[in-house]
């Protein structure tokens, strides 16, 4: 197989630096307790033949695509899947590769989503993940219950934001509001400023990135309403239900909304009175900032390429990729 190699270069960086905000009240970041992390032990030259497994969630898949192809000096591009679901990703470009690489680089570019990628990463069947957000309570304690401990980091800004059909007059909903709604104490359009219909509050299935960002940082402890017939199960499901229903509500990441789907099918709103955009996640105003994470095993080999990568993302040495890719960078 021909190799294609990035030479990986390290800094001298021993403080660890997080996203700015992550010690705010709405964080969904579980940090490890381990304030340092290692220097790589080796500096190893990546190659198809000993690149990490990479998995993660949907709406991280641009960048885990982008990051191995940068490094290991793949060409790639922005496409947008038309004759699918019409979402926009970065694709190697196939039919440059001989079909050993193609295959190498299928098995290096894993997408079990969120929660299949942690519950690989415990099991040992992947390297490292990144995620849109850190480890949820299940996985605790799936994790607690096999012995594994995970080292997690920052390696970009996201945020959480809420999604209407483009025909609700409704554009800034309070926290209050939002809890309200998918408590079910507010359940007319009428009562937040818009028409007299009444709210559709969907939701995502458990443990999805979403649904634990939403039951997290939103709710914060209050109990949502338990509509079985309201649930999407896959990161597209707000999209065609608030496409076909004027009165809907319904959540995402704002990356994904963006950046993947990038269409009219659905309309942005503001929180507190703050729009998100990548100036408000950057600055911290909107209120609902959250951290892409990449993660390892706290037991792998400080001289694999998977500690390797993961140690640079975490110091920001891949932040040019980062931001290439539309995530808002860590400062």
């Amino acid at each position: 197989m021909k190799q294609i190699s990035f030479a990986f270069a390290f800094l001298a960086v021993l403080a660890f630096t997080s996203c700015g905000g992550s010690d705010d009240e709405n964080s969904d970041v579980v940090v490890d307790p381990v304030p340092e992390l290692e220097k790589p032990t080796a500096a190893t030259a990546l190659t198809l033949e000993n690149s990490p497994i990479m998995d993660g969630s949907d709406s991280t898949e641009p960048l885990r695509t982008l990051l191995m192809c940068r490094l290991l000096g793949i060409e790639c591009e922005w496409i947008q899947h038309l004759a699918t679901d019409g979402r926009w990703g970065i694709v190697p470009l196939w039919y440059k590769l001989s079909d050993d690489d193609k295959t190498a680089l299928q098995q290096i570019l894993q997408n079990r989503n969120t929660h299949g990628s942690f519950v690989s990463l415990i099991d040992g069947e992947n390297d490292i993940i990144i995620t849109a957000r850190g480890i949820s309570r299940d996985e605790q304690t799936y994790d607690n219950e096999k012995g594994v401990t995970l080292l997690s980091r920052p390696v970009a800004k996201d945020a959480f934001v809420f999604i209407v059909n483009p025909k609700n007059p409704v554009r800034n909903l309070s926290i209050e509001q939002i809890q309200k709604i998918y408590t079910g104490e507010i359940r007319n359009w009428q009562e937040v400023g818009g028409n007299d219909a009444t709210i559709n509050p969907y939701i995502r299935n458990a443990n999805s990135g979403s649904q634990e960002k939403m039951e997290t940082i939103v709710m914060n402890g209050l109990t949502m309403i338990d509509w079985p017939e309201m649930v999407g199960y896959v990161m597209l499901s707000p999209y065609y239900q608030l496409e076909q229903d004027e009165n809907g509500i319904a959540y995402t990441p704002f990356y994904y909304y963006d950046t993947i789907v990038n269409d009219d099918r659905t309309q942005v709103i503001g929180v507190n009175g703050v729009m998100p955009d990548k100036s408000t996640i950057k600055n911290g105003s909107y209120p609902y900032v959250t951290e892409v994470m990449a993660s390892v095993r706290a037991d792998v080999d400080k001289s694999s390429t998977a500690y390797q990568l993961f140690y640079q993302l975490a110091t920001g040495q891949h932040d040019k990729i980062v931001n290439e890719s539309g995530y808002v960078i860590c400062e």
